[in-house]
């Protein structure tokens, strides 16, 4: 049984508007294989407009992470997605609500 593996997304420091944050995709492989062709995107509506990122390959049981910075306009709760696709491992989700603060 191979259950389906999930990207973690996690802020760091506070999310103000107008202010530089920084948001965090995790990825463990979890085959017995290498990953080939490894692309992530994220996204987050009215925070940062789609990002992508050709990561090529990641060896099984290794875990790439990687740092986005960003700066959210406006207050309120907003939705981080992120989405990782590649040769053996297709649509793999991840999401995060955040709440953007008041400056």
């Amino acid at each position: 049984l191979v259950h389906c593996p999930f990207l973690v997304l996690q802020t760091k420091g506070d999310l103000v508007a107008g202010k530089e944050a920084s948001v965090i995709v995790e990825f463990t492989n979890p085959l017995k294989q290498t990953l080939e062709n490894v692309m992530l995107r994220l996204e987050g509506p009215g925070m940062l407009r789609t990002i992508k990122k050709q990561f090529g390959r990641i060896p099984m049981n290794s875990t790439l992470t990687w740092e986005v910075k960003f700066f959210p306009m406006r207050p309120g709760l907003r939705k981080l997605i992120a989405s990782l696709n590649s040769d053996a491992l297709r649509h793999v989700y991840g999401e995060l609500n955040v709440q953007i603060q008041k400056p």
